[in-house]
């Protein structure tokens, strides 16, 4: 199975970099997980975004989301926003 490379908006990077340690490795963690199966990986809570058009998901890690696209013919996803449940959505 091909995995996929992740493109990060810089958003994401600095929402990523602005949380303790402890939450940027578990960040890290299911982002590694994500590059083997972004659409249904079995131990990821992923969720598709209504409203988004096709290839738009949510990743819950936590308390936070991240939301991403999936390019399935480059096997690109690209992380688009992140940040508390609250925040991201708006």
């Amino acid at each position: 199975m091909p995995t996929y490379k992740i493109k990060v908006h810089k958003q994401v990077k600095k929402f990523i970099l602005s949380l303790n340690p402890d939450w940027q490795i578990h960040f890290r963690n299911k982002l590694e997980d994500l590059r083997y199966d972004p659409i249904r990986h079995p131990k990821l809570d992923i969720n598709p975004m209504k409203g988004f058009g096709e290839s738009v998901y949510r990743l819950r890690v936590g308390q936070y989301r991240l939301i991403y696209r999936v390019y399935e013919q480059e096997l690109i996803i690209y992380l688009m926003t992140a940040g508390s449940r609250g925040d991201v959505y708006k």
